[in-house]
This record gives C-alpha cells, sequence and structure tokens, in this order.
C-alpha cells in the first residue's frame, strides 16, 4: 500500500489512506511540499486494493500476537516478529534496508499503530482529497466502511475552491458515505494576499465552499496563517481584518493557526532572499493571533499547536477567550530581554530545534546564528531579541515538525 510524504497534526492514531498523488493546483507559494512532483489520481481499484492490503497486515498482526500469547494486542515486540519473518518484504531492518523495504516497513508501521487504537480512524491522503470525483470517493468511503465497521471518523484536505465548486447535494452525499472531516488551507481571507502567495482562490469562493462544507454535515477545521501579509503593517492589518471577517461568515467547527515559516524549499524562501517579501516578526505574529481570538464571534474550538507558534493553546471560543489573552498580555507585557529568553527557550529547548537536529539539517550556519543569540542573551545586549528572533526564523526555514 502507499503512503503521502504528509498528514496534519492530530492524525496519528489514523490510518493514512492515499486516495490521490501529491497536489492538484501545487502553486503556493509559502509550501514546498509537492513542488517538484506530478499529481496523479489514484483508480478506485487502487485505493480498495490497499485497503484490502490494510486488512491482511491486521489479519496477520492479530495471528502473530495470539501465537505469542498477547490475545490479539497489537504491542511493538509483534511489529517486530512480523519484520523479521518476512525479511523478503521488510529486509533485514535496520542495517539492510532497501528504499522498497523502507516504505513497506512505514506501511507495516502505519496500519499497526492503527490497530493499535482501535481502526477507527482514517485520513484521506494527499492535498485536497475532494478533488476524486464525488462518485468515486463514495465509492472508496463504502468499501472502506465494509472492510473496517469500526470506522467513526474519516478526515482530508480539501480546497475552499473545490469545496465551492462540489454541489450541497454531493457533499451531503459525502458526509452520508462517512466524510468526517475537510481539513481547509484558508490561510487568509484578504484578496491581494491570497493573490500574491497563489492560492488559487478569492475570499467569495473561501466563503462558499465553507459555508457549504458546514451546510453538508462536514466538519471543517479552517487552518489561517499570521504573518502571510509579511513585515509590511498595512498587509498584516488587512490580513488579520479580512481572515477574521470570513471566518465569522464561515464558523467552521475548528480554527487551527499556523504562523508563517519561510522554509527554504518554498518558492517564497527565493522573494525573501531577494528583498521582494519581509518577514514578519514573532511579535508581530502574536499581535496578528490577539486579534484573531478577539476578533472571532462564532463559537468554535480554537488551537495554535504546531510549533511555528510563540504560544500552545487549545480551547473553545469564546469560554477560553480570557486565559488566552491573559497569557498573550503576559508576553507582551514582558521586557525586550524577557522576550528574547522567552522565543529562545521556545525554539531552542521546546523540542523544534532538536527536530531539525534529527533531520541533520543545523548546518553551521544555523548554528552561527544560535550561538549568537545565546551570546547576546548571557551578556543582556540591546540587541537580543533581534538577534533571537534572527535564530528563530533560521530555525523555521529548515523545516516543520
Amino acid at each position: 500500500m502507499e503512503l503521502g510524504p504528509m498528514g496534519p497534526i492530530g492524525e496519528g492514531v489514523a490510518l493514512m489512506l492515499r486516495v490521490n498523488r501529491n497536489c492538484p493546483w501545487n502553486q503556493c507559494l509559502f509550501c514546498p511540499v509537492y513542488k517538484r512532483e506530478k499529481f496523479l489520481a489514484r483508480s478506485v481499484g487502487e485505493v480498495k486494493g490497499d485497503i484490502d492490503k490494510a486488512r491482511r497486515i491486521g489479519d496477520l498482526l492479530d495471528s502473530i500476537s495470539w501465537d505469542m500469547g498477547l490475545n490479539g494486542r497489537v504491542q511493538h515486540e509483534v511489529i517486530e516478529a512480523v519484520i523479521r519473518n518476512h525479511p523478503g518484504i521488510y529486509g533485514d531492518y535496520p542495517s539492510g534496508v532497501t528504499r522498497e523495504q523502507f516504505l513497506a516497513i512505514r506501511c507495516l508501521s502505519n496500519v499497526a499503530n492503527w490497530f493499535m487504537y482501535g481502526t477507527r480512524r482514517v485520513f484521506l491522503q494527499d492535498a485536497n482529497a475532494l478533488f476524486v470525483k464525488p462518485g468515486d470517493l463514495i465509492e472508496m468511503l463504502g468499501y472502506l466502511k465494509k472492510s473496517f465497521p469500526t470506522v467513526d471518523t474519516v478526515t482530508a484536505y480539501a480546497r475552499s475552491k473545490t469545496c465551492a465548486q462540489r454541489s450541497s447535494e454531493e457533499l451531503r452525499d459525502l458526509h452520508d458515505a462517512g466524510l468526517s472531516w475537510c481539513f481547509v488551507g484558508v490561510e487568509s481571507g484578504c484578496d491581494e494576499i491570497l493573490d500574491y502567495m497563489k492560492k488559487g482562490v478569492k475570499q467569495k469562493e473561501h466563503i462558499s465552499g465553507g459555508q457549504k462544507l458546514m451546510a453538508s454535515g462536514i466538519k471543517m477545521a479552517a487552518f489561517v496563517m499570521p504573518g502571510l501579509g509579511g513585515g509590511n503593517q498595512e498587509w498584516s492589518e488587512k490580513h488579520t481584518r479580512d481572515t477574521i471577517s470570513i471566518l465569522n461568515e464561515i464558523k467552521p467547527t475548528e480554527v487551527r493557526v499556523r504562523s508563517l515559516a519561510v522554509l527554504e524549499g518554498a518558492p517564497l524562501y527565493a522573494r525573501w532572499e531577494l528583498g521582494e517579501f519581509q518577514a514578519p516578526t514573532d511579535d508581530q505574529m502574536v499581535g496578528e493571533l490577539k486579534a484573531l481570538i478577539n476578533g472571532i464571534t462564532f463559537d468554535c474550538t480554537f488551537e495554535t499547536l504546531q510549533m511555528t507558534n510563540v504560544f500552545t493553546l487549545k480551547g473553545s471560543l469564546p469560554a477560553r477567550r480570557q486565559t488566552f489573552l491573559e497569557t498573550i498580555d503576559r508576553y507582551q507585557a514582558m521586557e525586550p530581554i524577557e522576550r528574547a529568553h522567552f522565543l529562545f527557550n521556545r525554539y531552542c529547548h521546546g523540542g523544534y530545534l532538536d527536530f531539525i537536529r534529527s533531520l541533520g539539517r543545523d548546518d553551521s550556519s544555523l548554528k552561527g546564528k544560535i550561538r549568537e543569540a545565546e551570546k547576546s542573551l548571557e551578556g543582556e545586549t540591546s540587541d537580543a531579541l533581534e538577534k533571537v528572533e534572527r535564530a528563530a526564523f533560521a530555525i523555521k526555514f529548515k523545516g516543520i515538525p
């Protein structure tokens, strides 16, 4: 079975089921994923084949678990036994493994993890699963539910434009077939910024697509991106104001905040290097986050779980509004040197830098910026905040956990 390159935060217990390969749009300046890959639709037969493979892997895990006296429980020793017993598929792990065998181990791990958590949640990969013809997607969902009756939640990425193009009846049929959630990259409600970032969608399509999705019964998680207007104050204010406006019209189930990281592999990075795009500061993005929290008028879950954000917040709005604002107010009330220490700890000791190191991307330039930031903090110099932010952005250039 196939696995795509990514899934969203919160889908760690889900089966990854690839219904298409890569992204049918693939032009957003801030996104490095899929950029050198061609979009390909997967057939109903291919997807059904992967569902069958997941069933066979599950049956194998179950059989070995019983043989080991674990009564059907899937634990790490069961996975190790499967790998050991099938060297032709999985190789001599971990030292003698081909690329194909590594991918097979990755699929095995995903299915095993899914069985550990009760085979309840499925995420449809890759980008924009709603691009699949509605009839085909309904057939895939029906086969999935027939093969695994325990499945109660199916989630997917979707584009606003595709949601807007689908009829209300098609979306209701998808909901009835089992599609539970769509994760939609709204990013901004400002047409100028959407155009600049090549999102391929307008404000009115965000609203139309989001409202149709919510009316169908499919829950919507809207991803928004503080900082997408860059360091230009006018754009920053318009980006925030227009984003709040469309969110209040759509009223999605969740609002997920993913503050901008200018990633080295993304087209936006080249524009930043040329000086065409001015990167926002963390303080600016905190200000935009505060405005979002203040401006949302509907009931929703609000979260900032991605590590590009200065804070990790999660809870209901408006119920947790005051608590969130107090957290931000305490940060904004700090002296610059205190904010510098806060940001340094956030990005260098909060797990972000460890992730970059695990990828082998902590090059000499990044290490140098971190050393400069450390020295400025030790000496409490007047430019400490500036140097820490420079180091933080250099960390974010390398990737997103």
